[in-house]
């Protein structure tokens, strides 16, 4: 039998030579590309992060300029040279007169690193896209504003913001001096006496040149309206010296000129008491008062002293006057209103509820703006119609009505802007 030698192990492990070497090369190369792999990931990670708190500051302080913008808006900021009422017109026409409205860039932080600058403000109306012509027209008044704000932040991060700001938290039309609507069937009280009692005029007293109709009442009130104005007595008998009332023929209530929350008691009692009502409005005010006294006795008093009015809701019956100045803004009674002495009025009353207005007293009573008066319970059913209104002025003194475009859009005004909408664009 033949043997095999047997080879040595070192002589068969002579071809492995270097293995090592190269599995310690590869593995290193391994270690090396996920070293890499880490500080790259970490260093993407830590540019982001800086670049995302870069943006997050441009963002806030594009929001702090939406918020100053607000904030002039609403007339918490001085103009430069002070005296200058932020009103819609002023702000579009003349933005200079308030640094965060100029264009100017305005530092957020106190480091400068983040900061603000308006950009644009323009009319919300697509029509109305001329400022140069518009701010020439004496009557101009915006309803909607556009502003866009540029927020800048560190590493030349930028965002940018729109908001849209309405001039009016509520809007409604005012088609006559006195509206009075009825649905009852049944013919209201009026009496305005004679001629040096009452006068009423449509012209507005702004001096814009337009005029509405005096009075403005359902079909069932017309004639007496019309007897009444003309000196007459409601039924037509007795015609002597009239009141003075421009233009001499009423209006009558219709489709085309009711104010929305007159369309029906559905919508009055909604407009007064629904969760966004002007109660609730009131409320969240602090103008909400159950008696009159309360009313004038309150801080703001019933706006006198207040350049831009005060809102103030009456959940009774309430006496305006006698005073000289009496108050501004809008008023809303839900009881009876007694024009008493001396008194005077800038800007909408409303009585919603007894729907009843009298004169008192001697002296002389000037309202400037629009009335409205209307009789209907609350609560009730949503098919009730309107209950027929008094509307009586022929008792003492004299008493002079007359609208006034400046004056409700004051009244209009004191609920504050409703911010419409804020997008990043």
């Amino acid at each position: 039998m033949r043997s095999k030698k047997q080879t040595p192990l070192f002589e068969s492990c002579a071809g492995e030579r270097g293995a090592a070497l190269i599995t310690a090369v590869l593995l290193s190369l391994l270690l090396l590309a996920a070293g890499g792999t880490l500080i790259l990931t970490a260093t993407m990670t830590g540019t982001t992060a800086r670049d995302s708190t870069a943006e997050m500051q441009a963002y806030y302080a594009a929001e702090a300029g939406v918020a100053r913008t607000l904030e002039v808006l609403r007339g918490n900021v001085q103009s430069n040279p002070a005296g200058t009422r932020a009103s819609f017109r002023n702000i579009l026409c003349t933005p200079n007169l308030w640094t965060t409205m100029s264009g100017a860039v305005v530092n957020v932080s106190n480091d400068g690193s983040s900061r603000f600058q308006v950009t644009s403000i323009v009319d919300g109306d697509p029509d109305n896209q001329n400022p140069v012509g518009l701010c020439a027209i004496a009557t101009y008044r915006p309803d909607r504003l556009r502003i866009r704000v540029l927020g800048l932040g560190p590493r030349n991060s930028q965002k940018t913001m729109e908001v849209v700001v309405d001039r009016y938290t509520v809007d409604y039309g005012v088609n006559a001096v006195v509206t009075l609507p009825n649905g009852s069937g049944t013919t209201m009280n009026f009496a305005l006496g004679g001629s040096n009692v009452t006068s009423t005029s449509g012209v507005d007293a702004s001096g814009t040149g337009t005029s509405l109709s005096a009075y403005s009442v359902s079909g069932v009130d017309y004639n007496i309206t019309n007897n009444v104005i003309d000196g007459c007595d409601p039924n037509g008998s007795n015609c002597g010296n009239g009141p003075n009332v421009t233009p001499g023929d009423p209006s009558t209530l219709g489709p085309s000129n009711t104010p929305s929350f007159l369309e029906s008691v559905a919508k009055a009692r909604e407009f007064l008491y629904g969760s966004e009502g002007m109660m609730q409005a009131a409320i969240n005010q602090g103008r909400y008062f159950t008696t009159g006294d309360a009313a004038k006795a309150s801080a703001a008093g019933l706006g006198a002293n207040n350049p831009d009015g005060a809102f103030t809701f009456v959940d009774n019956d309430f006496v305006l006057g006698p005073g000289n100045p009496t108050g501004q803004g809008t008023l809303i009674v839900t009881g009876d209103l007694t024009l008493d002495g001396n008194f005077n009025w800038n800007g909408v009353i409303m009585v919603l509820g007894k729907g009843r207005v009298f004169r008192s007293g001697g002296g002389n009573g000037n309202i400037f703006g629009a009335i409205f008066v209307a009789k209907f319970t609350n609560p009730g059913a949503s098919t009730d119609a309107f209950g027929a209104p008094t509307f009586d002025t022929s008792g003492g003194g004299t008493s002079n009505i007359q609208y006034s475009s400046t004056a409700v859009d004051m009244a209009k005004s004191v609920g504050g802007h409703a911010v419409r909408g804020v997008r990043e664009y």
